[in-house]
């Protein structure tokens, strides 16, 4: 995975901290997130800063792209994400959100095996100033492994993000 994703992970994982309490709640309806749908872009601070687009869709897909996918010192190239997300909690003017996407890395000379990624997503979105905030995770696994099974996971990166609606002009 590139060190961007790696970086963006680790900062999302500072808002991920809170994702798994918020991974315990019980599922609202998607519609009660209406105001997260959209596409994003995030500034992902760190050791390998980087910029990612995450899409979120009203019946429940996340699609995921970040400026790191073609590798560099020290992690491999990898693809673009898709997965799902839930709606977590909606009150006040904030709604929260998780999110798991996959995506492969790509085979090279020097990264010869290829593996799957998932990135679990924790965030949240001010309603009122219209920022999403929160924390990725970023797993590898054996490409034969299930993603899903948390105990063949291990951790890759993790950090915190922050995002800004686009909107058209």
């Amino acid at each position: 995975m590139a060190m961007g994703v790696k970086a963006l992970v680790a900062g999302a994982l500072a808002v991920l901290g809170a994702g798994p309490a918020l991974a315990q709640e019980e599922a609202r309806p998607l519609a009660d997130c209406a105001g997260v749908v959209g596409s994003w872009l995030t500034t992902n601070p760190g050791k390998e800063p980087s910029r990612s687009l995450i899409t979120l869709t009203a019946d429940g897909l996340v699609l995921f792209a970040d400026s790191g996918e073609g590798g560099g010192a020290g992690f491999a190239p990898f693809t673009g994400s898709h997965g799902a997300w839930r709606c977590v909690a909606a009150d006040g003017g904030g709604l929260q959100l998780s999110a798991t996407m996959l995506d492969f890395t790509l085979p090279t000379v020097d990264w010869p095996n290829q593996q799957i990624g998932r990135l679990d997503v924790a965030a949240t979105v001010d309603t009122t100033k219209g920022g999403m905030s929160g924390t990725m995770t970023l797993y590898l696994a054996d490409l034969e492994d299930d993603p899903i099974a948390d105990a063949k996971l291990a951790v890759d990166a993790e950090g915190q993000f922050t995002a800004v609606r686009i909107t058209a002009p």
